[in-house]
């Protein structure tokens, strides 16, 4: 029934999974224990301690082991004789936490929960009781070898945090016991069925977690490092943004301008291009006078820095692609000033020591276009390789 509880809950906190991590516990403590009898309550109360190791699966469930144990006692009402034997057992309970069922809290400092369990006793040094036999009613269980029983608990607990991990524990538990257990015959009916023994125990000690608490803290630095990159993306867009938009504010005011400012404005865009390219993919505009295949002294430089590249890198190549603009002229003159050109600037680089094998060239005239802006059609494009 444990079992099913506690897989039940894993559904029901599922959207809680972002602050609840399962995760292994320890529990170290000690305390006392009394055994009912025919005695004071005083006089029947003898020390125990408890190891116990479990794992939590939901906020609410969660399943231990525990050995337990130490010493029992009893009484013979009729002669006073106290005695004591030792016993420890090993249970299997399932724990459920109490403010969990309304509403998880990581950090809550006190959490106070119930828990039930059953399993195995083992009785053992009764020699006390056996020197006092002979005072013992006809009617006992007295017994002498080590004995093994069943067991079953219920009780009650608080954690109190102190850490993460770290929570100071408090519990308190009536064993159901075999009427054995202290070795007389009981008068205590559960159901009316049989006669038990009952022990209770008052413990206190320290739960260590394991994982949860470090879980916890990955996922939020995790969560703290997505909200960074998420920011810094965010920022990273707006910044592209803004720069598109002035980009577009310069293209704008560019075409307002003057031949020789646009031209200016497109060199300045080409420089910024190259210097954010490979140096061996760099690509170069150079641009030409209204039905002209001369070059201006204004290209040279690109030229040039063509010639630096070839001559740095041995291995690359250059293509060479005239354009004309369409808005100017006839189809003939523009595909004549396209391959001159494209001619020119192969024999600049030819002159400058560069094999004509490692120079393509092509011509378009006017029938494609490199931009809608028609002085930026009269061109010759040098793509590198």
């Amino acid at each position: 029934m444990t079992i099913a509880v506690a897989l039940m809950g894993l559904g029901a906190f599922a959207q809680n999974a972002n602050e609840f991590y399962p995760g292994m516990y320890l529990q170290v403590q000690g305390g006392v224990g009394e055994t009912a009898g025919e005695a004071a309550f005083k006089d029947l109360m003898s020390p125990a301690a408890a190891l116990g190791l479990g794992y939590q699966f939901t906020p609410v469930t969660s399943l231990r082991g525990v050995f337990s144990g130490w010493q029992g006692k009893g009484a013979l009402p009729s002669t006073k004789d106290l005695y004591k034997f030792g016993f420890g057992q090993f249970n299997l309970d399932g724990v459920f936490d109490i403010c969990n069922m309304f509403n998880y809290k990581a950090t809550r400092t006190l959490n106070p929960f119930v828990f039930a369990g059953i399993g195995a006793n083992l009785r053992f040094n009764n020699d006390e009781a056996q020197a006092v036999k002979a005072n013992f009613p006809a009617e006992n269980y007295l017994w002498d070898a080590a004995t093994i029983g069943l067991t079953g608990r219920v009780g009650l607990g608080m954690d109190i945090r102190l850490s993460d991990g770290v929570a100071l524990n408090v519990e308190v538990a009536d064993n159901l016991l075999s009427d054995h257990f202290n070795s007389k015959v009981g008068d205590a009916k559960l159901l009316g069925i049989s006669d038990f023994d009952f022990q209770l125990t008052a413990l206190a000690g320290l739960k260590f977690r394991f994982g949860a608490a470090a879980r916890r803290k990955a996922a939020e630095a995790a969560a703290a490092a997505a909200a960074a990159e998420a920011a810094a993306k965010a920022a990273a867009e707006k910044a592209a943004a803004e720069a598109a938009a002035a980009k577009a504010a310069a293209e704008r005011a560019a075409a307002e301008k003057a031949a020789a400012e646009r031209a200016a404005a497109e060199r300045a865009a080409a420089e910024r291009a190259a210097a954010e390219a490979r140096e061996r993919a760099t690509v170069e505009n150079v641009y030409f006078s209204l039905d002209k295949w001369d070059i201006n002294d204004s290209e040279v430089a690109k030229i040039d820095n063509i010639i630096r590249i070839l001559k740095k890198y041995p291995d690359s190549t250059v293509s060479l692609s005239g354009y004309a603009d369409k808005f100017t002229g006839t189809a003939k003159r523009n595909m004549k000033l396209s391959m001159e050109r494209a001619a020119i600037v192969k024999q600049a680089l030819i002159n400058a020591g560069i094999a004509e094998s490692r120079i393509t060239s092509a011509y378009y005239g006017d029938t494609e276009q490199v931009s809608e802006v028609p002085e930026l059609n009269r061109v010759t494009v040098c793509v590198m390789k």
